[in-house]
């Protein structure tokens, strides 16, 4: 039988700790009651409690010197404990290993707190034990739970982090950060990057690591200035370009010999057209050191934005008269009107698909720095203008089956799929918009699958060119395939899904 799991409440308030000791122990949990600190630190050294909630309003002992009183005991070191407050100063909070809750209580918000920390403990066992190598989920445990654990243990390894296609690590030895890579970035640099990843995988290896140091920063002071830098560069990022606009110094910029040696680095890349993205990459300084610099000199018109450039003989996506016809295609039936806006369906699995998209075709826009689609996977990423009156907007749509009910309405106006992987989820999207919408498809990087093989707009398959597979969607858009001889649509391949 499962051993119950106890809990201590230290909070004067009996008004919030009556309902919250009762949805406790509806759901099994053994809950111990403390009026004030004192009390609370003799509960928790006789009754051993499997989680604390410490409210900042109990007399005789703050939060942090209850924490730190039972940080320095053996019998009570390993208990967590998850402060709340009737405040909300993050700032002042956020150093707290387990946590904080904000009053008036929101029991889901405290239950998923509690399952939280429970979950995270356990995954963390493993960590503990001088095992090979160690694999799970940043769902499961956060970077941060997982810095903080290698810490408390004083572990030395490396911690490698997969996000989609990207990948970065973390050297650790006697539990401090002393390297961190991810990108072109090093240094405190990719650790700040890295710390504040929600999702992906990791692997820790255990073992000695070479290599100079060049991160010096304690495990906590490392959480506190990312999740710190990480609020300010958020801040800052909707004020400038997108990360794909090239940005360049004005020609009349009056530029002072005595410069700041981060503005010194961001002056010498912009001398020529670079991405905001690529700047950001080539720095040496933090992000939040460039991004500052960069907002200073495109307010004071030292940098502006460049002139959109395209490779020699790339030449634009479409020719003016296939502009004018995709025009006159997407605004057909609509009456009168002057500007045309289509869809274009990113078909993929995971939040890499939509990153790839943003970060590698020339000149869309993001709606936001990071936009709410690409975790979410429904929504829009960002906008092409093809010329002034006509304008692709790239938009997602979830490919689990459970979502097949939005496919539908939210894909009117839509002129075409981009196919990123071959994957059930993935296809079965792309065979729906193929063969129920009646959407051209281009697959990038993968050969057509049996499933989209003749279908009516027609689907085709290019390389890993992104410019390239929107002018082939555009132009079978145009011209949409021919029905295969003996293929008619009431025969098309079908896949085990239900319909719509």
């Amino acid at each position: 039988m499962a051993q119950v799991r106890k809990i201590l409440i230290a909070d004067p308030d009996l008004e919030s700790v009556r309902p919250l000791s009762r949805s406790l122990r509806t759901r099994g949990y053994q809950v111990h009651y403390a009026p004030d600190g004192s009390r609370a630190l003799e509960v928790a050294v006789l009754r051993h409690p499997d989680l604390i909630l410490f409210d900042e309003a109990c007399r005789m002992l703050d939060a942090r010197t209850f924490i730190n009183i039972l940080r320095t005991n053996p019998r009570t070191d390993d208990i967590p404990v998850v402060v709340s407050t009737g405040q909300f100063e993050a700032d002042r909070l956020r150093g707290l290993r387990d946590g904080f809750l904000r009053k008036p209580f929101n029991i889901d918000e405290v239950l998923s707190r509690i399952e939280h920390v429970f979950r995270r403990n356990e995954a963390a066992k493993d960590l503990k034990s001088e095992v090979q190598e160690i694999e799970g989920s940043l769902s499961q445990l956060s970077i941060p739970d997982l810095m903080q654990i290698l810490g408390m243990n004083k572990r030395s390894g490396k911690l490698t982090l997969e996000r989609g296609n990207e990948r970065g690590e973390i050297v650790v030895v006697d539990g401090r950060p002393v390297n961190a890579r991810v990108g072109r970035a090093e240094g405190e640099k990719a650790l700040f990057r890295l710390l504040v990843w929600s999702e992906g995988s990791f692997t820790f290896s255990p073992g000695n690591t070479g290599g100079k140091p060049r991160i010096q920063r304690a495990v906590d002071d490392a959480l506190l200035e990312a999740m710190r830098q990480a609020d300010e560069v958020n801040r800052l990022l909707p004020g400038l370009p997108a990360r794909n606009v090239r940005l360049v110094l004005a020609p009349e910029a009056d530029l002072t010999q005595d410069q700041h040696p981060v503005t010194a680095q961001v002056v010498e890349l912009l001398r020529q057209p670079r991405a905001l993205g690529e700047v950001l990459d080539l720095a040496p300084a933090t992000d939040l050191e460039v991004v500052g610099v960069l907002h200073t000199l495109l307010q004071k018109g030292v940098a502006r934005m460049s002139e959109p450039e395209r490779d020699e003989g790339s030449g634009p996506l479409l020719g003016p008269a296939e502009l004018h016809s995709l025009r006159g295609r997407i605004l057909r039936g609509r009456g009168p009107s002057r500007e045309a806006t289509a869809k274009v369906f990113v078909c993929g699995s995971g939040p890499a698909v939509a990153r790839r998209l943003l970060s590698q075709l020339p000149d869309i826009a993001a709606v936001a720095a990071e936009p709410a689609a690409v975790r979410s996977g429904f929504g829009t990423l960002g906008r092409l203008d093809l010329n002034e009156l006509l304008h692709l907007d790239f938009c997602v749509l979830p490919p689990a089956e459970a979502a097949r009910p939005l496919w539908r309405p939210f894909s009117s106006g839509g002129v075409g799929a981009l196919l990123f992987d071959v994957s059930e989820a993935a296809v079965k999207l792309a065979h729906f918009l193929a063969w129920d919408i009646r959407m051209p498809v281009v697959l990038v990087g993968h050969p057509v699958p049996p499933e989209l093989q003749g279908a009516p707009a027609g689907a085709a398959s290019v390389g890993e060119d992104l410019t390239e597979a929107v002018r082939s969607l555009l132009l079978l858009a145009l011209n949409p395939a021919p029905m295969l001889p003996g293929v008619p649509q009431s025969q098309a391949p079908r896949l085990n899904a239900t319909a719509s």
